[in-house]
């Protein structure tokens, strides 16, 4: 039967939160808002996961978080000190699994309105009419993101390869769902919409607006799941979720926001999660 993780900070480590006894599984997860104790609400795909063994994960997730933040170690010194030991080389612990949810905010960011028509997204011209969501893209600017992807994430494989505890540690990704453009920002309008945003201020048609979100997600999808690095594994969770409304302004089908699904939203993406890294365990 599958219970429900247990989840700790890793300055919970110790007395606090002991680390667990052989038979069962100990797991590391470091990521942006999916997995973060601070996303909105509580929500987390962490809160959500299931095993059918008892299972401590250590998070050192934060809404926000991106690759290049994940192998910094001025910017995220405890996942890398508990991965590698630190500077001292004696902080680091025996994983079962990495779990790690990255991509999705490097993938926001290059497509926002921030520097229109300096990013991913193209400015449309006026009396255009793109023919598809693909005419709404940089290309080149999209190879230079894939590249970014792939050399940071090949940094972590290598981060976790070598290290003395972990090399042989299996490294659990995932892509991300269809999110829908629309006026819905985080709890008490702190942030977002991110994508909507960025659709008026390239111009893009609002007919385009979905199709330009899921080809993104699918590009995503197909970076993360040709990494070709060793330990890494990739969880397709494309078409789990209902997708919301074009037109909400709160929560619609599984998701609280336009970047972030609502509770059981999560469940279900947790339900991907468990066979898949099950499987990797027990092989």
């Amino acid at each position: 039967m599958s219970q429900p993780v247990q989840l700790a900070r890793p300055d919970d480590l110790g007395l606090k939160v002991p680390v667990p006894p052989g038979g069962e599984w100990f797991m590391l997860a470091e990521g942006d808002s999916w997995f973060s104790f601070g996303s909105v609400l509580g929500n987390s795909l962490l809160n959500q996961l299931r095993f059918t063994r008892r299972t401590l994960v250590v998070s050192t997730s934060r809404p926000g978080d991106t690759l290049r933040r994940m192998v910094d170690w001025r910017r995220d010194p405890k996942f890398v000190a508990l991965v590698d030991g630190g500077r001292r080389g004696n902080l680091a612990h025996r994983f079962d699994a990495l779990l790690l949810s990255a991509g999705g905010n490097d993938l926001i960011d290059a497509a926002g309105g921030q520097f229109v028509d300096q990013q991913l997204f193209r400015r449309i011209g006026e009396g255009e009419t793109p023919g598809s969501a693909a005419d709404c893209l940089h290309e080149d600017a999209w190879q230079r993101f894939e590249a970014y992807l792939r050399a940071n994430f090949a940094a972590v494989a290598a981060l976790v390869g070598n290290s003395r505890r972990n090399a042989d540690t299996p490294i659990l990704i995932h892509g991300y769902d269809y999110p829908t453009p629309n006026d819905t920002p985080t709890l008490r309008g702190v942030s977002g919409p991110w994508l909507r945003p960025a659709m008026v201020a390239h111009r893009i048609p609002e007919a385009l607006w979905a199709p330009l979100a899921d080809l993104l997600i699918d590009r995503l999808a197909g970076v993360l799941g040709t990494l070709a690095l060793p330990n890494v594994h990739f969880i397709d969770t494309r078409g789990t979720l209902v997708r919301a409304e074009r037109d909400a302004r709160g929560a619609s089908g599984d998701w609280l926001n336009e970047i972030h699904p609502t509770a059981p939203g999560y469940a279900k993406l947790a339900r991907k999660w468990q066979p898949a890294v099950e499987t990797r365990l027990r092989a």
